[in-house]
């Protein structure tokens, strides 16, 4: 509770395009408690699978919602959503206390979860829910962030033909880690992050540059926008300008915890 995790996590501070106040806005999914949820679900999916098609591949399984272990699922899902919101609210709510402000408004969404209509289920990977029906606590706007240089957007939007009640998450990559870092290669990690963070206070949790996580790494936000526009998939009110963000990073190879653990040994 009250930590970002890894890779893509963040911590962006911007200024509203709109009325000039400083907004903060954290990004990071159900951690460790919703990975395990997760591995849990599939083994139970694979033997409903194996029971009622066992001719669809393996990552296609499903457990029947009408079923008891369906319901449990649905059950243990909405506990660990409630958990995720829980945990953003502890680091606003710790960043408030440490700077002696109060806050004007708050509100959040999820994107890539699994959101409940009747009995549809929409798993939505790399979408963000605009449809008030799919969010029983919506409080505001949707979060739609693009890059560490580019703005946050703020945005709402109805169910129409093209989008079925969601907007896109984000500006997903370009090429899998490897492949940029590979791209880049005849730069030094110095270089790439001078130029791509230019004017930019952009800092790594671990204090590990990871240029993966850097604005190349993914689509181009100019793109993104355009297509929102294009096909009308939500309406943008508010944007939040880059002053900087802490990136989770690359905790793997410099985690606080191994530290921690390296400490005891010694």
């Amino acid at each position: 509770m009250g930590t970002q995790g890894d890779g893509n996590h963040f911590l962006f501070v911007g200024v509203s395009k709109n009325t000039g106040n400083t907004m903060l806005v954290t990004h990071h999914g159900s951690r460790a408690p919703g990975a395990m949820l997760y591995d849990k679900g599939m083994k139970v999916a694979n033997r409903f699978r194996q029971e009622i098609s066992p001719e669809t591949l393996r990552e296609n399984a499903w457990i029947p919602y009408e079923t008891e272990e369906g319901k449990q699922y649905w059950e243990a899902l909405q506990l660990i959503r409630n958990w995720t919101k829980e945990n953003h609210e502890s680091i606003h709510n710790a960043t408030l206390e440490k700077l002696n402000i109060e806050r004007q408004n708050r509100y959040w969404n999820e994107h890539n979860f699994v959101f409940r209509d009747g009995d549809l289920f929409y798993h939505a990977k790399g979408a963000t829910p605009l449809d008030d029906k799919f969010l029983p606590d919506i409080t505001g706007p949707r979060l739609i962030p693009l890059n560490m240089s580019e703005p946050v957007l703020i945005v709402q939007g109805k169910t129409n033909d093209r989008n079925l009640g969601f907007a896109p998450h984000g500006a997903g990559r370009n090429f899998s880690r490897t492949q940029h870092k590979k791209s880049l290669a005849h730069k030094t990690i110095e270089e790439i992050f001078e130029e791509e963070t230019k004017g930019l206070d952009i800092r790594f949790f671990t204090n590990d540059i990871d240029i993966s996580e850097l604005p190349s790494a993914y689509k181009s936000a100019k793109n993104v926008r355009a297509q929102i526009e294009e096909y009308g998939l939500c309406e943008v009110l508010d944007e939040v300008m880059p002053y900087g963000c802490i990136m989770a990073g690359d905790v793997q190879k410099n985690a606080p915890w191994k530290k921690k653990k390296k400490f005891r040994k010694s």
